[in-house]
């Protein structure tokens, strides 16, 4: 069994679990020895981070690897990016979530990155300029 597919099993029994994208060297296929592994989770509600360690936790003696998760409810711009595009699904409990997750990505990019963007290129001038 596959690695994905191992913490796929092990997060099926994950009570309001909805989503669950693997990103990062696991689902690009660059993984070494060191890597963690990087998970990305939707919940029926926002993970708290009390139960966020004990999932992380109970990964990490299982896979024998740092496990690094994030809140797919409370993360946009970039990071949701990478998630979305570079990711892999390992559970979707509820169809159309990845979707909704895209449209959000999607939203955020063409409406809000141009003033991020914009903030950013004026905060390089102001340090390059001094």
């Amino acid at each position: 069994m596959d690695l994905c597919s191992q913490i796929a099993n092990m997060l099926r029994g994950e009570q309001g679990l909805e989503l669950a994208i693997i990103y990062g060297s696991v689902a690009a296929g660059t993984m070494h020895p060191g890597s963690d592994i990087d998970l990305a989770l939707l919940f029926d509600q926002p993970l708290s981070a009390e139960r966020k360690m004990e999932i992380t936790a109970r990964l990490e003696r299982k896979v024998l690897r740092t496990v690094d998760i994030i809140d797919l409810s409370s993360i946009s711009g970039t990071i949701l990016k990478h998630v979305l595009c570079k990711g892999k699904i390992l559970i979707q409990n509820e169809e159309g979530l990845f979707t909704l997750l895209a449209k959000k990505m999607i939203y955020n990019q063409t409406d809000m990155m141009p003033y991020v963007n914009r903030t950013l290129l004026e905060r390089q001038r102001r340090f390059i300029d001094g």
